[in-house]
């Protein structure tokens, strides 16, 4: 086939389940959820991305087929909890003129593997809104392509949220499901509601912000980085893996890149400078079945002898990374203090991203430090982030609390 020409994908059933076919050939989703960084993407495994909305694509969907890759294409379906109303006047046509353009636009492009319809609409809304313009968006979609599948993409499977979309958007070929912490059992989970659909894994990474343990003052443990690249990998080979080729199509890790979503280092399976975690390492690992040449350093704890829940102003601490190189790299340890997070957003809606606090910072050794706390009392974070200068990094932070004298 011209590799030129417009894709063609196909969901083929077969006895034990479902295969997606593209160009003829089949198809097996090694995705992340982003759209920077494609070639290092292909270097680790990765064929696929994608995207939240269209909206300014083209060069992005021009570069991943140069590349190889293919891209899910999200379509953005507004939120009510941003005040929209699809009851509006005028706010059904306009959403769905949205949706014929962008259909329009990129229905012909080698790139494109299926639609995605939406991303967690039904959060802060209700499910009925959300399967209303799921449905419409979808046979609109259905008019415009035959040529590639749609997916709704849900926010987890609630009680019933996976078979009502099963059985009420008859126009939705894939189920798109974003899980955390609940995708060990997610395959157990579908059946008990009686889903029949293919699904794909949209998100998945480590213990979300909503689902870790917190410090009495409120603010979420977060998982190092090792810990998160075992989380992975134990929920990938749980739920993804054994169920390939059968009801499973595959899956996107979230997030190839970085934001601030509660931390500045929650999600994203790179560092902003640049860096890969050891979440990557694992990624390729499962996507190929090869071992990576170079590791990412392995990150345990941060661990010190401080009462971390009642700090003094200005109390100096000494504070220790527990971490190690697989492949005996020199590693050197970034040390910050960060204040805690206010932010209240839903469904990975943006946050700015906070500055470091200034404070005096003496390293000990090459993994350990005596900070001089910051003056003013309240929450804050400890992170620090080790390199192995050949491109990996490791992360891990504490939540701290300072109070008054």
């Amino acid at each position: 086939m011209d590799q030129n020409r417009s894709s063609v994908v196909e969901i083929h059933t077969h006895d034990d389940g479902y295969h997606l076919i593209k160009n003829g050939e089949p198809y097996t989703i090694y995705g992340v959820g982003g759209t920077t960084n494609l070639e290092l993407l292909k270097q680790y495994g990765g064929n696929t991305i994608r995207t939240w909305d269209a909206e300014g694509i083209e060069p992005l969907m021009d570069e991943a087929h140069e590349l190889g890759l293919s891209v899910v294409v999200g379509i953005w379906l507004e939120h009510a909890r941003h005040d929209f109303d699809y009851n509006e006047p005028g706010a059904k046509e306009q959403q769905l003129d949205r949706v014929e353009r962008f259909v329009r636009q990129f229905r012909d492009h080698p790139a494109l593997l299926a639609w995605g319809v939406g991303n967690e609409v039904e959060i802060g809304g209700t499910m009925d809104g959300a399967i209303q313009q799921i449905n419409d968006a979808a046979e609109l979609i259905k008019t415009l392509d035959t040529n590639h599948p749609t997916m709704a993409i849900l926010a987890e499977i609630g009680k019933d949220k996976a078979i009502r979309v099963e059985n009420e958007c008859p126009n939705i070929d894939i189920l798109g499901i974003n899980s955390y912490g609940g995708l060990g059992n997610l395959a157990k989970r579908l059946e008990h509601q009686g889903v029949t659909l293919p699904y794909v894994v949209t998100e998945f990474g480590p213990l979300g912000h909503w689902e870790s343990g917190y410090a009495p003052w409120g603010a979420p443990y977060e998982m190092s980085s090792s810990s998160k690249a075992d989380f992975l990998r134990n929920n990938y080979t749980k739920t993804i893996t054994p169920n390939l080729g059968k009801q499973c199509l595959g899956s996107f890790a979230f997030l190839w890149g970085n934001k601030q979503e509660k931390t500045s280092t929650w999600y994203g399976l790179l560092l902003e400078s640049g860096e890969t975690t050891e979440s990557v390492d694992v990624l390729h690992e499962l996507w190929t079945g090869q071992q990576v040449k170079n590791a990412a350093p392995r990150v345990e704890s941060l661990e010190t002898q401080a009462n971390l829940h009642a700090l003094q102003p200005n109390q100096q601490i000494e504070i220790s990374m527990q971490a190690s190189d697989p492949d005996g790299d020199s590693m050197s340890v970034q040390w910050e203090v960060v204040s805690e997070s206010t932010v209240e957003s839903m469904g990975g809606d943006f946050e700015e991203k906070i500055e470091p606090v200034q404070v005096d910072v003496q390293k000990l050794d090459a993994l350990s430090c005596r900070i001089t706390m910051p003056s003013e009392s309240g929450a804050y974070r400890i992170f620090a982030t080790v390199r192995d200068g050949q491109g990996h990094a490791g992360t891990a932070n504490v939540p701290v609390l300072i109070v008054e004298d």
